[in-house]
């Protein structure tokens, strides 16, 4: 709704969204009326997957499904905006200091200067050792105070020079942040976009391969409707932190969306990737869920992946749809299983 709309159209998108919500009885609250509207208008393209796919699969809009989807295309970004505004504005209030302090230190300089010029003057033809000694003191004394004051500058500098680090520490941190999905700690769905880009461009550019893996966690809704959220969240977080250990420092992991995970597979071949991913789906599937409190068990984790391989100047898009087709056919053929794209 950023962007303005018709009267006429505002309207029905409004009345769309409003019956979508009554239909499928989610909550009239305005996040939902949020969601529903942009869902409807189209202006959000990742949000209208994200809520095809759990229509897709026939899942209720339950609170927690529309808070998780509230959270993810609507919050973390102001979170992230606030704080990088932040920063930036400490920044400058840190610049504006440091160009002060420079400034006046040029002033103290330069008034230091015309007054030794003016000393010089007065002792020229002086011969009167008492005259001498007094114009001596005087530079003495101007040079001890402009030392002082430059020792005083210096100590600011370095003070403005470690805030700066440390501001410098915490834009990292928050670019970090905003590249990070909160519940996994591994890349969001911001990340995999811009490192697909940038890796598609280098394995074109070094004539290198680039393969990618798309992964669904079977049956994750049996674990949410059956243990409850919490249960489900810690499944994700298990099978993030499998995938972060079984990639190399040049791999990038990713959470896609709901239970859906990527991994981009830089200077990777079709057939390494498919093994990579096999090793990664078994890995999971000897895994156990148990509560560590109780010994209550919750069964194990299962994985499907798609494998697809870029192409040289396809767009990026064939090369996300091939692995989902693979995907979706990893479903069908029975889950739990890794199957390649239909070159």
């Amino acid at each position: 709704m950023l962007i303005a709309d018709s009267f006429t159209n505002a309207q029905a998108y409004a009345e769309q969204a409003i019956t979508i919500m009554g239909q499928r009885g989610i909550p009239s609250t305005p996040p939902n009326y949020t969601i529903w509207y942009d869902y409807v208008s189209g202006k959000n393209s990742d949000l209208k997957i994200a809520i095809d796919k759990i229509i897709q699969e026939d899942e209720p809009f339950t609170i927690e499904i529309c808070n998780e989807l509230y959270k993810q295309f609507y919050l973390t970004g102001a979170t992230h905006g606030d704080h990088l505004q932040e920063a930036g504005a400490k920044i400058q209030e840190t610049l504006q200091q440091v160009i002060l302090q420079i400034s006046e230190a040029g002033s103290d300089n330069a008034n230091y200067g015309e007054k030794i010029t003016s000393i010089a003057d007065d002792m020229a033809g002086e011969d009167n050792a008492s005259s001498l000694q007094h114009f001596v003191k005087e530079i003495v004394r101007e040079t001890t105070a402009i030392t002082e004051k430059n020792k005083v500058l210096q100590s600011q500098l370095q003070k403005s020079s470690s805030e700066i680090d440390t501001l410098q520490e915490n834009l990292e941190k928050v670019r970090t942040e905003s590249l990070t999905d909160a519940l996994t700690q591994i890349g969001n769905r911001k990340l995999f976009d811009t490192s697909l880009i940038k890796e598609a461009e280098k394995s074109e550019e070094d004539k290198t391969d680039l393969c990618l893996l798309l992964m669904d966690i079977d049956h994750f809704k049996k674990f949410n409707d059956t243990y409850g959220h919490r249960v489900g969240d810690e499944v994700l977080r298990v099978v993030a932190g499998q995938l972060k250990r079984a990639v190399k420092g040049q791999d990038t992991p990713a959470r896609y969306g709901g239970e859906e995970f990527t991994c981009i597979l830089p200077n990777t071949s079709l057939h390494d990737a498919t093994s990579l991913a096999n090793q990664i789906r078994e890995k999971i599937a000897k895994q156990v869920l148990r509560n560590k409190k109780t010994g209550q068990e919750f069964g194990r984790i299962t994985l499907s992946i798609g494998v697809s391989k870029y192409v040289k100047g396809e767009s990026l898009e064939g090369l996300i749809q091939r692995a989902d087709e693979a995907l979706y056919r990893a479903k069908d053929q029975g889950r739990n299983r890794v199957i390649q794209e239909i070159s």
